[in-house]
């Protein structure tokens, strides 16, 4: 054989040994999810090597499971067929060993891969689009956000150190945003998330130049109100906008300016035969 088919032949047999050592999930089901799964787009924590996901769109398990950390987070998933964000799934799975954040969304790629034969184009962009800075020329911060002291609220601190990741639980609650041992990326990275995104009307990416941990709590109904104008962004009775909120508890501000984003598109996407 030729030295060049013989290359070519090891680089076709490298690939295939990689693609057979990619980790999967020893056992997982993905089933419709039922009408009234509750809590909806959130992770429930089980236990260590467990994942369960009540209730999601793909969208947003795409969201869950590319917002890896490797590049500013901040996404805009769009393409596929409408159910891709109309038709929610329930995700029940067993991982082998003790599984890091890094290491579960990998793993949820690939069952999302699998099982939706979902084929995705992602690319790292820059455009304008909303950022967070210090809003007091001091650098004082307000007052629901402290310094992180190394422990958390709930649990223990996770062992990976990935910036975009806090090292507590942390997520939306009803009633607040809580981010407990995170950096202001990771802030950034929430407030680009479906449930704060229609708030501010696009992605949000980290301008402060702060480079510590904190424990950050804002106090906010996260949930929409119906529009007066369909044209407007969505409203929250009877309490200020999220900037407002912002300004006020966390001592920050949105401006526009550049900034990262990933985009992620839909090639093809099927619906998941039932487990």
């Amino acid at each position: 054989m030729k030295p060049a088919l013989v290359i070519a032949a090891l680089a076709v047999l490298a690939a295939l040994g990689a693609a057979q050592e990619r980790p999967r999930f020893e056992v997982a089901t993905v089933k419709p999810a039922a009408p009234d799964a509750a809590p909806r787009n959130q992770i429930v924590p089980m236990s260590p090597n467990r994942l369960y996901i009540p209730s999601m769109t793909l969208s947003w398990l795409i969201y869950t499971a590319y917002g890896d950390g490797g590049f500013n987070t901040s996404m805009r998933v769009t393409g596929g067929p409408a159910w891709v964000n109309s038709t929610s799934y329930a995700v029940e799975a067993l991982a082998p060993g003790t599984p890091t954040p890094r290491e579960f969304r990998l793993l949820l790629q690939a069952l999302l891969e699998e099982r939706f034969a979902l084929k995705l184009r992602i690319q790292n962009q820059t455009g304008e689009m909303n950022t967070i800075v210090v809003d007091r020329a001091d650098g004082k911060l307000g007052p629901n956000v402290k310094p992180w002291d190394g422990t958390c609220m709930s649990g223990k601190p996770t062992v990976e150190d990935d910036p975009a990741r806090p090292r507590c639980l942390s997520g939306y609650f009803p009633g607040r945003l809580l981010i407990d041992g995170g950096t202001m990326f990771s802030v950034a990275e929430y407030l680009s998330l479906p449930q704060g995104r229609p708030l501010v009307g696009d992605i949000t990416s980290d301008r402060t130049g702060l480079t510590g941990r904190y424990t950050l709590e804002l106090k906010y109904d996260f949930s929409p109100r119906r529009p007066v104008d369909p044209a407007a962004a969505p409203e929250v009775g009877g309490q200020p906008s999220l900037g407002t909120a912002v300004k006020e508890q966390w001592g920050l501000r949105f401006e526009r300016g550049p900034g990262p984003f990933r985009l992620v598109t839909v090639e093809s996407a099927q619906p998941p035969a039932s487990d």
